[in-house]
């Protein structure tokens, strides 16, 4: 109760799971090959989570540790059985992260931008964690609604997903971006080359 007091509540009536298909995003890899950046968020909590218009994913910091499972099922339990109609801040949570890990690369897309401080030491063990703590959990309108209808947007710009590959591709290293200048310069060099030799030939015949 202490830890949600200050968040604000959702105000909107629960509807079945089939109508809810958009509440759902893919894995934290997926979305980084779709151009979504990830960046730990300055707030905590379950409200710290942010979608921004340049493409960053604001994920509040987690530490995992020998607690976390059990702390994280003792919340969802407690919401999941709690005879009140509030909203489901852990429950929600919980699926989220879920959602973005998959697998132990998915965690290491996460751990490498700062969002999990993993005191496990395996990877593979907080993606099985995230994966199996929301089993039999059923989620309606969920609290990151706008935020998942935001991501898939940005994701089904193809424009986005083109320029994600371009940088990942050609652009990931000061020397990647080197060549690449390098090649364009030539090509425009080869370009104006034949031109000249063009004009050159039209102007003796």
């Amino acid at each position: 109760m202490w830890r949600t007091s200050g968040l604000p509540q959702l105000k909107c009536k629960p509807v079945m799971p089939s109508a809810r298909e958009k509440d759902w995003i893919p894995s934290a890899t997926e979305l980084r090959e779709s151009g979504v950046s990830f960046k730990a968020a300055q707030g905590s909590g379950p409200s710290g989570f942010k979608f921004r218009k340049n493409g960053t994913l604001e994920i509040p910091f987690l530490r995992v540790d020998d607690e976390t499972e059990s702390r994280l099922r003792n919340l969802v339990a407690y919401e999941q059985h709690r005879q009140s109609e509030g909203t489901n801040y852990f429950t929600d949570y919980v699926g989220f992260m879920d959602y973005l890990i998959n697998t132990s690369n998915d965690v290491k897309v996460l751990r490498r931008k700062g969002i999990i401080k993993n005191y496990l030491g395996d990877d593979e063990v907080v993606a099985q964690m995230f994966n199996k703590i929301s089993d039999h959990v059923t989620i309606y309108n969920s609290y990151y609604s706008k935020i998942f209808q935001e991501v898939n947007a940005h994701c089904a710009k193809p424009w986005n997903t083109w320029m994600a590959k371009l940088r990942r591709d050609y652009f990931h290293s000061p020397w990647a971006i080197f060549s690449v200048l390098a090649a364009i310069v030539l090509l425009f060099l080869t370009i104006a080359q034949t031109v000249v030799s063009i004009l050159s030939y039209t102007k003796q015949s």
